[in-house]
Formats: C-alpha cells, sequence, structure tokens
C-alpha cells in the first residue's frame, strides 16, 4: 500500500514531513538533528542522544520516566546516533498508540510530543551542565557499545575495512565515536553539545502512523520557531575518491575464523541497476557468491555483497578459513567478472527484481523503516515511494546491470587473520 508523504519547512532549516498510514494502530514521532560527522564531536553527540532521551526536569529519574511511559500504554522513547554517508544523524523517536486504542480516551498525539519536547526543551541540567551520575552511566553505555564491537568480529572488519577506504573522509568515523572521545566528555561540555544540536544542526521532524499529527506539527513548530538559529551547520556527502591502486592490509588478531573485506567504489549513477546488479552478485540466498563461493566451491563460511548508495561503495564480507582467503578472493573477483561480461541468466535477473522489490514492499511495514526511508531520500533530496523505486528495478535491463557492474572498482581488501602466520593474498 503507498503511504502518503508530505513535507513542508516549518522554520530555518527545520522540515516536518508526515507519512500516513490507516493500516497501523500505532504512531511514530521521529527528530532527527543533523551534524557534519567529525571525530571531535561525535562523541559528545552520541552520550548527548542517550543522556536528553533518558530523564528530564519533569521525570528526573529512571525510574520516574520509565513509569510515565509504561502509563502511556508502554510508549517506547529513544534517543540514538547513526551516518548518513558523512553525516551524523542525532535522532530522538517516541513510539505510541493511536488515540483512538487508548481506553481512557487519552490524547495520544499531546502526549507523546510533550515527552519529547520535555527531554529536547527542559532537559535534566543545572548552572549550564548535565548530571555527573547520571552522565557517567550514558557514558559507559556508548563505551560499552563500542567496546562490544570487538566481540563481532564481522563488525570489527568491516569498520577498519571502512576506515581504511575512506581514510580522510568523515565516514571513517563511528557514529558513537571513539572510547577516548566518551571519556573526555564532561557534564559542561556535554551541556555545550546539547546547545550545538539545538541551534546549529538541519531539523527533520518525520511523524508516520495512521495520525493526521497536526497537533504535533502546531507543538514543535512552536517550540523549534522560538530557537536562536544562525549559522547552521552544512551537511553533504560526496563520493569516495578510487585510490591509484587497491590497499591491501591484513591485521592479526586471536579468531578462530578469518574475516575478508573487499571494498570497491562505484560511480554509477543509475541506482536501480547497482541493487539489481547486487543481488545477482551477492545479495540473495540464489546469488553468484552464495551458490558458487560458498556451496559449490565451500571457499567460505559465509559470503554476502552490499552496496552504500550514499557513499557510492559496494562490499563483500566473508568468514573464510585463512588456508582459503586467495582462493576466495581471486573467485569473488571473478563472480563479478562474469556479470560484467554478461554471463548470468534472465532467470538471475527476475529472481533479483523479485527479492528487491519484496524488500522494498517490506519497508511499508513498520513505521521505524518507513521514517528511515524517508530520511534517508530527503537526505540525499530524491524523495520518491518504495513502490516509485520498485517501478524502477521493474524497468531494469540487462545492459543497465552489466554496465553496473563494470563501474565496480576495488579500491580496499581487508583481512583478520589469526596470530599464527600471515595468510598468503594476491
Amino acid at each position: 500500500m503507498a503511504n502518503n508523504f508530505q513535507r513542508r519547512e516549518i522554520g530555518k532549516d527545520i522540515y516536518f514531513s508526515r507519512i500516513t498510514d490507516s493500516r497501523f494502530k500505532t504512531n511514530g514521532i521521529f527528530i532527527a538533528f543533523l551534524s557534519p560527522l567529525s571525530e571531535e564531536i561525535a562523541s559528545e553527540n552520541a552520550v548527548v542522544s542517550r543522556y536528553i532521551s533518558k530523564l528530564n526536569k519533569k521525570n528526573p529519574t529512571y525510574t520516574s520516566m520509565n513509569n510515565m511511559l509504561s502509563a502511556m500504554y508502554c510508549a517506547k522513547l529513544c534517543g540514538s546516533v547513526s551516518s548518513m554517508g558523512d553525516t551524523q544523524g542525532i535522532i530522538f523517536s517516541i513510539n505510541y498508540i493511536d488515540s483512538k486504542y487508548a481506553l481512557n480516551g487519552e490524547n495520544m498525539d499531546s502526549e507523546a510530543v510533550e515527552v519529547l519536547a520535555d527531554c529536547l526543551f527542559n532537559p535534566f541540567a543545572e548552572n549550564k551542565k548535565f548530571d555527573e551520575n547520571i552522565l557517567s552511566l550514558e557514558k559507559q553505555s556508548v563505551i560499552d557499545d563500542i567496546e562490544s564491537e570487538i566481540n563481532d568480529k564481522q563488525a570489527y572488519a568491516s569498520q577498519k575495512a571502512y576506515e581504511i577506504m575512506f581514510r580522510n573522509e568523515p565516514y571513517a568515523f563511528r557514529a558513537l565515536g571513539t572510547v577516548e572521545g566518551v571519556k573526555r566528555v564532561t557534564p559542561e561540555s556535554a551541556y555545550r553539545a546539547y546547545l550545538r544540536i539545538l541551534h546549529h544542526c538541519r531539523i527533520e521532524i518525520i511523524c508516520s502512523g495512521t495520525s493526521d499529527f497536526e497537533e504535533v506539527k502546531k507543538k514543535l513548530t512552536s517550540l523549534f520557531t522560538k530557537l536562536p538559529r544562525d549559522e547552521i551547520f552544512s551537511c553533504k556527502t560526496r563520493r569516495s575518491p578510487l585510490k591509484p591502486a587497491p590497499e591491501t592490509v591484513e591485521e592479526k588478531m586471536d579468531v578462530t575464523q578469518s574475516k575478508m573485506i573487499l571494498g570497491f567504489k562505484t560511480d554509477c549513477d543509475n541506482l536501480s541497476a547497482l541493487f539489481v546488479m547486487n543481488e545477482i552478485f551477492g545479495g540473495t540466498p540464489t546469488s553468484k557468491l552464495f551458490e558458487n563461493v560458498r556451496e559449490k566451491m565451500s571457499l567460505c563460511y559465509n559470503c554476502h555483497s552490499s552496496i552504500n548508495w550514499i557513499k557510492g561503495a559496494a562490499f563483500v564480507s566473508c568468514g573464510v578459513e585463512k588456508g582459503n582467503i586467495k582462493k576466495a578472493y581471486s573467485e569473488i573477483l571473478n563472480q563479478l567478472k562474469s556479470i560484467q561480461t554478461g554471463d548470468f541468466t534472465e532467470e538471475d535477473v527476475v529472481n533479483a527484481k523479485m527479492y528487491r522489490k519484496n524488500y522494498l514492499k517490506a519497508y511499508n511495514d513498520s513505521l521505524n523503516a518507513i521514517a528511515a526511508w524517508y530520511m534517508s531520500r530527503i537526505y540525499c533530496d530524491s524523495i520518491a515511494t518504495p513502490e516509485e523505486w520498485a517501478e524502477r528495478t521493474e524497468k531494469v535491463t540487462k545492459e543497465e546491470i552489466i554496465k553496473a557492474a563494470n563501474s565496480l572498482k576495488l579500491d580496499t581488501f581487508y583481512v583478520l587473520s589469526s596470530d599464527e602466520e600471515k595468510s598468503e593474498q594476491k
């Protein structure tokens, strides 16, 4: 079912969007503050997102905040950060039931927007600083998330590959920042970061669900337009330049299964063709990487490809035995070469398109997913519905798939292997 999307500017670099879909029994309000992604401020923003979403002056303890959310039929309040290309999104959201399902006739739009407003405009702070004890807990929460990455070796390998592939670019940095950066955050610096977010970030408000959100719009317009809004950050992403020659890096660690990442750069503007090509390459259980590299040749435990369309990049991620690294590397490139030369069937194309269209269709099944969909399209100034992308997918030709495959140029090869001995590479 196509949703009804509307967007308008309600203040200086402040935009209000609504996505209405009567199928839902719940609503979501998502407020994204867009900031340049940088090592200096990423950690501060990550800590602030958690602190001000956990409590405020009206509900100054974790317990009182949780009790209030429980009374709202278990509404879910969240603060987080994420990367969109070279931009960091500081995101606050609340999900709640629609008013027509409230047992006592409560106005749930009013209650939900009031909670967000209290967090954003009335945080738990005194004398221009946040509470030191609460801040310490939230700092540790961010540190725990950063450090947990080392236990997920595939995620760790991906992050290291990004750092190499996008060296000297903002996208090389984690949205959560660094452990050292988080440790440097003080009650005073966190409060200054909070003010910086309010006064200097572009603001995207996205509401999705069955409500008309008129009351939400009125409340947030009134609050945000009172803010002094000068020198708004410019948040743009540029495609990453290809290295003169592919860079190979191997890191040793105590692992039982090696991880390898092949990073490609692309200048392909036909995104629909690029995504269909990716499904044929390694995006589905019927892809060339899965059926050939993993199943027929047994060269890896897992092997899949993905596209980062905002940065113009593609990745192949594998879990592999150390002795098979060289063979797997060569065969992955051979499978890409087969697509580049047109060695794939009409059935491959049909299956890839079907998989891609089903994936796009699923965005409409979740308030969070559809809000994230439009947020990324708004950021890239290419607003279109999932249904419109599905139509473009169906029109992709074999020649366009071949052209998309040929746009992929190897930029980075990263291997995480055991301490025993360095693996044989190219």
